[in-house]
């Protein structure tokens, strides 16, 4: 029995040692470490895995870049990196967009909301050795 298993970012089980993926050096609005208040859980990662994506066995990544709201929500989310392309792998880490919620204040004590963050997200498909 295949079971599917997802990590956003570094670790799920902990959300305040999630980071963000370094910015480009000219992104100076960018997060590179915040606080994240929530994250989708494994379930959550697993309810939106592609269908085409599980048939095929197949794994994938995804590295979002979002604007952070006012509220510590994510807007104007895109795809950066998809890999691979074409298993739709892009389109399930946009509906988990909503599910990330961020403190107002990063760890250096600035203001979160207006900045971008970079977020990756793994998606794995493990076999336990169930048949």
């Amino acid at each position: 029995m295949l079971h599917l298993i997802a990590l956003a970012a570094a670790a799920l089980s902990s959300a305040s040692a999630i980071q963000a993926a370094p910015a480009p050096a000219l992104a100076t609005t960018a997060l590179t470490e915040v606080r994240w208040v929530a994250t989708p859980n494994g379930q959550d990662i697993a309810n939106v895995y592609p269908p085409t994506a599980v048939q095929a066995g197949k794994s994938g990544a995804v590295l979002l870049e979002c604007r952070v709201a006012t509220q510590g929500g994510l807007e104007a989310c895109n795809v950066q990196i998809e890999d691979p392309v074409g298993l739709e792998f892009g389109m399930a880490a946009l509906e988990l967009a909503p599910l990330f919620k961020m403190s107002g204040t990063a760890p250096d004590g600035s203001a979160t909301a207006g900045r971008t963050i970079r977020i990756p997200i793994m998606f794995s498909i493990v076999s336990t050795g169930d048949r």
